[in-house]
């Protein structure tokens, strides 16, 4: 059956989302920044990763799911006005989910074509928040120390010993613990807990 009607005046649509689900944060972030050469784009949620493939096209990676992958994919197309965009699919008779609000951060509601592509529509209430430049270096810190601790694990060594400030000190970034240093040799010194 296809639905009649008209599903989007093409002017109304401003920006497009590749929606998937994937496995441990750490491990995705790791992945994709491989694939995009740089860290996300933008972290709306402590699960959600995203990163900006052209002017208006995002794709957005919810992590931490247990059977990640498969026929999951969703793409959703950006509209001004949700309450609008409802409409229109009510008005087609497209069966739709629920409007699903995260305050201060998006709207979004899910539908499917008559082939069951998954497709849905979402409004953003404020620009989204692109990570900064120490956000991203903080990333590739995450992503070389995990490397090198997975490195030296497999090698039969002490992923502990890892010298992350050697790491920092590569990606530009100052010692961890610059401002809690131990004293110079020969000063008394009481141990870290």
């Amino acid at each position: 059956m296809l639905y009649p009607g008209r599903m989007a005046d093409p002017r109304s649509l401003h920006g497009l989302t590749f929606a998937i689900n994937a496995g441990e944060h750490g491990d995705v972030l790791e992945f994709y920044t491989h694939v995009f050469g740089r860290g996300a784009d933008t972290k709306p949620m402590d699960d959600f990763l995203e990163w900006q493939v052209c002017e208006g096209a995002w794709l957005q990676i919810s992590t931490g799911h247990e059977r990640p992958g498969g026929n999951n994919a969703r793409v959703r197309f950006e509209v001004e006005d949700m309450d609008v965009a409802v409409a229109r699919l009510g008005e087609a008779r497209v069966p739709y989910g629920e409007v699903v609000t995260v305050p201060d951060v998006v709207q979004f509601v899910n539908f499917s074509d008559n082939w069951g592509n998954a497709l849905g529509y979402y409004h953003l209430f404020a620009p989204r928040p692109l990570v900064t430049e120490e956000e991203r270096l903080l990333q590739q810190l995450d992503m070389r120390v995990r490397t090198e601790r997975r490195r030296v694990y497999e090698q039969g060594g002490d992923p502990g010993e890892v010298d992350i400030d050697a790491i920092r000190a590569e990606l530009g970034l100052p010692p961890e613990n610059a401002s809690r240093r131990r004293p110079e040799s020969g000063a008394s010194a009481s141990p870290e807990v």
